[in-house]
């Protein structure tokens, strides 16, 4: 149930009030002071003030004032008999969600409240999905250890106490440049804002232009009514242009205007619209190259690039690689409900050796498929995909097994199937010899018996 306070000298409106809004199933205070009222909000859980703006002891702007010092959420309805539009103004900025003169009638005053507490209840909800944003995409979700990625945070720490400066975010697909984006976003002041973002590779300009700035009723024959644009959306918060290299020339100009003016037109409009939105952009392109090529203009990417920020590939952050893993375990323990414990150390030095070109994306896709097909309590070697392990594990082995030199198969076995045929032939040979016949050979093999006849047919070892 929602708690009302009327703050008004007279009366004859507080009673008729009360009545009216305990009809409406509200739980109602009333006070004559503005003092006596502040005294019921601290004391009291107070929803919404219906505030007299003339007071016999305090003015009744003062009053809300302090309401907002005590509680920005409680919501406050001006009332007065002797209006102004100065003070209207006056009452608005100080927060007041709207303003009434009297005399009124209950409806009137009825539905307002209704409106004043539907928009608090949303207000709240928003807040509630922010507060997740933050904790998901916060600084703290950005993992490693290495020196890169260390300058990578102190660097977003930075940018978030400037909001209005551009960024350029630079590297390899799947290096992580959307999630420092929305770090930069929800560390800033403007965090309550919106972050939207558009991938500019995935949309061809015509409709990217729509997107991005709008149109007006009747810009082109599908244009039924207006439309906002993202950058309308974005106002107060970030436009995150992902793949930027790859938007067309025409557009980029566009772009480039917007940055200089901060001004723009919707499509079929004359009128200028002003939007503060703070651009972020990202490439895995060299946009110096492509600006040699023709294919990127010289002057947007100065305007992009006043602070870059650049992402090193994984394979050049080998210090990073299992702590990643390690986060994308627990990850996926809490998704999945699953128990996985760690990773081996002959499993942790393969997935450092490999050079993992889809970057953390292949790194989160390869922990994510272990945990699902296979759902090890730990992750060995075997549990690896053979694009991994095939060339490492060959190499290894195969300096290894020999006819002339020493080789035992390890008690927990091995995964044959991720090895090459010259491997395979050898291993099959001494689980063989060490097993004595094929049903024992191919448990030691990771496989079934028939399988390993059919390898035993192809590797023709009889």
């Amino acid at each position: 149930m929602n708690s009302i306070l009327i703050i008004d000298d007279q009366k004859l409106i507080r009673e008729s009030l009360k009545v009216a809004m305990e009809k409406e199933r509200y739980q109602v205070h009333v006070a004559e002071t503005g003092n006596k009222g502040l005294n019921i909000i601290q004391n009291n859980g107070i929803d919404l003030v219906l505030l007299d703006i003339r007071l016999p002891d305090i003015n009744g702007i003062d009053v809300l004032k302090r309401i907002k010092k005590i509680d920005n959420d409680i919501i406050v309805i001006m009332m007065t008999g002797y209006g102004t539009i100065e003070s209207a103004v006056s009452a608005m900025k100080l927060g007041a969600f709207d303003y009434v003169n009297k005399p009124f009638k209950t409806k009137t005053i009825s539905t307002i409240i209704e409106l004043a507490l539907e928009t608090q209840k949303l207000r709240k909800k928003v807040g509630i999905f922010q507060d997740k944003d933050k904790s998901r995409y916060g600084v703290d979700k950005i993992v490693g250890h290495s020196k890169s990625i260390s300058q990578t945070l102190e660097l977003i720490e930075k940018i978030s106490q400037i909001d209005s400066s551009t960024v350029l975010i630079q590297g390899e697909s799947g290096t992580g440049k959307e999630l420092v984006a929305k770090a930069i976003h929800y560390t800033s002041r403007r965090c309550s804002g919106s972050f939207i973002e558009i991938n500019c590779a995935a949309i061809p300009y015509t409709l990217l232009e729509s997107e991005l700035f709008g149109y007006e009723k009747g810009a082109f024959t599908d244009a039924k009514k207006a439309k906002k644009g993202l950058l309308d959306l974005a106002n107060g918060g970030t436009l995150f242009l992902d793949e930027i290299g790859d938007m067309d020339l025409g557009m980029q100009s566009k772009i480039l205007n917007f940055l200089e003016e901060r001004k723009f037109r919707r499509l079929g409009g004359d009128k200028l619209i002003e939007a503060d939105v703070r651009i972020v952009a990202a490439t895995n392109h060299n946009l110096r190259e492509e600006i040699k090529k023709q294919r990127f203009r010289e002057e947007l990417f100065y305007r992009l690039n006043v602070i870059n920020i650049y992402l090193q590939p994984l394979r050049k952050r080998q210090d990073d690689i299992i702590p990643l893993a390690e986060y994308f375990i627990n990850e996926f323990n809490r998704q999945f409900k699953k128990a996985v414990r760690g990773i081996t150390l002959e499993a942790v030095n393969i997935l450092k050796q490999y050079s993992w070109p889809g970057n953390i994306r292949e790194l989160k896709n390869v922990i994510e498929r272990i945990m699902i097909i296979d759902n090890p309590e730990t992750i060995h070697l075997k549990h690896l995909p053979i694009e991994i392990t095939g060339k490492e594990l060959s190499s290894s082995l195969d300096l290894q097994i020999d006819d002339n030199k020493s080789f035992e198969i390890p008690k927990e076995g091995i995964d044959l199937r991720s090895l090459t045929s010259s491997v395979q032939k050898n291993l099959i040979r001494k689980a063989l010899q060490k097993a004595g016949n094929k049903s024992q050979a191919a448990k030691l093999l990771n496989m079934d018996r028939f399988s390993l006849r059919y390898l035993m047919k192809k590797l023709q070892i009889s």
